[in-house]
């Protein structure tokens, strides 16, 4: 047996030990707690969040939405004390500081729990997760999802969430959900994301955005101990940033291209390196994803959702999958989805023929190719302001 095995032994033991005993510590917390948060119940509160950390997703939207429609309802939303979006959210009142007593006691007390992410109102996603069978919750859960859904989704089946509302952002996306994901009926709704209300308005700037996703095979090597910047991921896309064919068309049209990596990868400050100044770096505490789709005027990304964003606005994406293999067999199962016959432009593996479609985009104004402007038509039937709205008459309908 070897050294780094043993030490690996130690740590797993240590890790499960750690674990169990927060694990115990929630559980006391819940059913301490449970008896006190019964004086609550007759409020009609509803609780709003993302991941408890952030508010720029389609939790801040709909809260936004329903302060502003009813300020008088009892609706709150849940963000740490030290978030940089709490000032998102300060103009709107209400606010539960994350893992504060009052946010123990509404998560149980709450007529109706709303998020992006499953379990995002709870005071631990990752216990509640894990052992939500082992815990009782009155009212209704409502999931606002955080992107649109392109694969099979074991972990959102209905034997593992138990939802009462599942809002869809797209029609078939909506199909799928419903035919394979096991929810009975009128538990998947099509109504539109709630962020996507906000996406008619926008001024587009020369502008690339990189986005590529995550991959499991990433957080085991994380796991093992084994450097990020050695993986074929990361190369793949630091060349990609470096290069002398992109930049300099970049410089030629005054085009800026900003990187902007998964929030895993941002956990690894230095993956990514370019020196030049074309190329920005971009990081969650200091720009809104959002913001950034709505003024870039083409996206390049693999598998990341943000290209449904991309596609409802009717603007160009370009697809780089050079591990779709893999992809699909280890990180996600494929779903109803398909890029190249689905998607809302090119497909490609390789770099160069990424590089030439990207200038041929920047060479054209980077206006969005008819077939695949009527792919997004076909897609987005639901193509208006009135998602917040639809989300919120299924919930009302939900509650009687």
């Amino acid at each position: 047996m070897t050294i780094n095995r043993i030490i690996n032994g130690v740590r797993w033991r240590i890790g499960f030990l750690v674990k169990t005993c927060a694990d115990c510590m929630e559980f006391l917390k819940y059913y301490l707690l449970y008896p006190f948060a019964a004086l609550y119940r007759n409020r009609d509160i509803w609780i709003v969040s993302e991941r408890g950390t952030d508010a720029r997703d389609n939790g801040f939207h709909m809260f936004r939405y329903l302060r502003e429609n009813d300020p008088s309802g009892a609706v709150y939303y849940i963000i740490s004390k030290d978030s940089a979006d709490r000032k998102n959210v300060a103009p709107y009142g209400n606010i539960i500081n994350y893992g504060s007593l009052k946010h123990y006691l509404f998560f149980i007390a709450a007529k109706v729990r709303i998020s992006s992410h499953f379990m995002g109102t709870s005071p631990d996603r990752s216990f509640y997760t894990r052992k939500r069978d082992w815990i009782r919750l009155p009212g209704k859960t409502v999931f606002l999802q955080h992107g649109v859904i392109q694969c099979d989704l074991k972990q959102l089946h209905a034997d593992k969430t138990r939802l009462d509302l599942f809002i869809c952002g797209a029609a078939p996306e909506y199909e799928y959900v419903k035919a394979t994901f096991g929810y009975r009926n009128n538990e998947v709704r099509y109504t539109g994301l709630a962020r996507y209300d906000q996406l008619h308005d926008f001024e587009t700037k020369k502008q690339i955005l990189i986005m590529p996703t995550w991959r499991k095979t990433l957080h085991a090597r994380r796991a093992r101990g084994e450097a990020l910047a050695d993986s074929a991921f990361v190369k793949r896309w630091n060349s990609l940033l470096k290069n002398e064919k992109l930049l300099n068309a970049a410089k030629r049209a005054g085009v800026t291209i900003l990187f902007y990596p998964h929030v895993e990868l941002q956990r690894n400050p230095g993956l990514f390196v370019s020196t030049d100044p074309r190329v920005i770096l971009a990081d969650f505490a200091h720009y809104d994803v959002q913001t950034l789709l709505k003024e870039s005027a083409l996206l390049i990304t693999d598998y990341s959702s943000v290209h449904f964003d991309f596609g409802y606005m009717k603007k160009p994406v370009v697809y780089y999958q050079f591990d779709a293999e893999e992809f699909f067999s280890l990180h996600y199962a494929p779903g109803y989805f398909d890029h190249k016959t689905m998607g809302f432009g090119e497909v490609t593996d390789d770099e160069a023929a990424l590089v030439d479609f990207v200038i041929d985009y920047i060479e054209n104004g980077f206006s969005a190719k008819e077939p695949y402007r009527q792919r997004s038509t076909a897609f987005f039937p639901l193509h208006d302001r009135n998602n917040c709205s639809r989300i919120y008459q299924e919930i009302l309908r939900l509650e009687s």
